[in-house]
């Protein structure tokens, strides 16, 4: 099915979303009736990606929930997917299903760990964010059942760290206590490297409550996702049909208004927060689609207005670039 198919419970009361929708429609034409022309939009399309890390196949409340939209039509209806692999391959699906257009897609996960992990990971001084993905989508299994090793994964890149750096920093296992080298409770120290990467730090400061990377289990923990994304991303570059098509933000478009402008038939694919926007309760009843549905409703207002530019181009230092470009990330929207 492709990303206008429906599989989730219904939309609110029609009364509600159309009166919503009406007056989206009214502010649209004030906005156009005050401002005159807008801006060249970047972008054709807008996919948005809530992930998930679930071990089985699930809907509803806490699973991947996919929205889209266009300048044109606006945002659709949300699709419902019950596991990993069919939600990366929807959107596979969907952006071969369009291959004239300029597409952004957003997934809510950190697209990189804290400064020196590639090295200390790799084993070798310069390895960047792109090592680190390959290394996951070598190295993580996940079948079509959301069955995966990932815990035993962090287990072993937590033994090869503490014998390389003296750091073990993955923590967080739902089950009983392990005897390998991932602990249940917060170490005291994560040894070389950060809790938090710099986008992090930058939210933090600004009173947002980020999970760190490292936390792979219990409420609020984004670690898991964090892993499994990962692989499934390194999948789509490698992906035959669409690899060549797939850049990804900022690692491979540098920073700068101008980063996020692609070519026909391109794809920019960006990490996203769905916190850094309040929630359309109005958009759906299940919080997850809603937060996908209104991320696409802001992104395609900040592309027809022009501010998505300013959200490509964070003010950083030439050192901090430097580390968001080649191993951190950085979220778009967060400047």
């Amino acid at each position: 099915p492709y990303l206008g198919v429906h599989h989730g419970p219904s939309l609110p009361a029609s009364s509600n979303r159309a009166s919503y929708l009406r007056d989206r429609s009214d502010r649209d034409a004030r906005m156009n009736a005050v401002s005159g022309p807008q801006p060249t939009p970047c972008f054709d399309r807008i996919v948005m990606v809530d992930w998930s890390a679930n071990s089985t196949p699930k809907r509803g409340r806490d699973s991947i929930w996919i929205a889209t939209g266009t300048p044109r039509s606006g945002v659709d209806t949300p699709t419902n997917c019950p596991t990993r692999s069919s939600g990366i391959a929807l959107v596979a699906e969907f952006a071969m299903a369009h291959p004239g257009e300029r597409i952004l897609i957003g997934f809510d996960f950190s697209f990189g760990y804290p400064a020196g992990f590639a090295p200390a990971l790799i084993g070798e001084p310069h390895a960047a964010w792109s090592d680190v993905w390959r290394w996951f989508a070598d190295h993580v299994c996940d079948d079509d059942r959301n069955r995966n090793n990932r815990f035993d994964v962090a287990a072993q890149i937590n033994a090869h760290l503490l014998s390389s750096v003296g750091s073990a920093p993955f923590w967080g296992y739902p089950g009983r206590p392990r005897s390998d080298a991932l602990p249940r409770t917060r170490p005291t120290s994560h040894g070389p490297f950060d809790t938090f990467r710099l986008c992090e730090h930058r939210v933090r400061n600004r009173g947002h409550r980020p999970f760190s990377a490292w936390q792979l289990a219990y409420a609020g923990s984004v670690g898991s996702q964090i892993m499994m994304g990962l692989r499934s991303l390194e999948g789509l570059r490698r992906d035959p049909h669409l690899g060549d098509r797939v850049r990804i933000w900022p690692f491979e478009t540098g920073l700068g208004p101008t980063s996020i402008r692609v070519e026909p038939g391109e794809i920019l694919i960006a990490e996203i927060w769905p916190s850094l926007f309040p929630l359309d309760s109005h958009e759906h009843p299940v919080r997850d689609a809603a937060q996908v549905m209104t991320l696409v409703d802001r992104f395609l207002d900040a592309d027809r207005n022009g501010m998505i530019a300013s959200w490509a181009d964070p003010d950083l230092s030439e050192p901090e670039r430097q580390i968001v470009q080649t191993e951190e990330g950085w979220t778009l929207g967060i400047i």
